[in-house]
């Protein structure tokens, strides 16, 4: 005869179980946007060109972001620096970065801005080289929050 003392070890069991399986099994992002959503990305200007000088995008709440990259020709297979600069209000410990190409299936590239001044982040990578040429870029530069998810979102082409 099996006790009140079984059944409950047994129902605790099946619980850790299911909770194993369901963290090996789902993506803590899909968790995580579930609860918050997309991404709410607020574009640079039309007018701003990477190449030149740094671009920049006002959130809601007034605050804002700007964003560079170095060397300015934006050379493909070589070291580039990628940076953000914040307003006083705006300044997580880090933030994601996710460049991609918009014209042709180049890869989606990740990146962590880390922060190495008071309102000022900064990574470095590559992006690979393509034969056609003329390639159009998105990085978008992401802040999760607790309860929001949003963003810059930057364009700039390369030869």
């Amino acid at each position: 005869m099996k006790t009140k003392k079984f059944y409950l070890t047994l129902l605790a069991e099946l619980i850790v179980v299911v909770l194993v399986g369901l963290f090996l099994l789902v993506d803590m992002k899909d968790i995580y946007k579930f609860f918050v959503g997309d991404t709410t990305f607020y574009p640079q200007s039309n007018d701003c060109d990477l190449h030149v000088s740094p671009c920049s995008v006002k959130f809601p709440n007034n605050e804002t972001m700007s964003f560079e990259i170095e060397p300015k020709e934006i050379p493909l297979m070589k070291p580039l620096t990628f940076k953000v600069t914040t307003s006083k209000d705006l300044r997580p410990e880090s933030f994601k970065l996710h460049i991609y190409a918009t014209n042709m299936n180049m890869g989606y590239h990740s990146f962590e801005l880390k922060k190495i001044a008071e309102g000022i982040y900064q990574t470095s990578g590559i992006l690979p080289d393509c034969l056609v040429g003329g390639m159009i870029w998105n990085a978008e530069v992401v802040l999760d929050g607790a309860t929001k998810s949003e963003g810059g979102l930057f364009t700039f082409k390369t030869k």
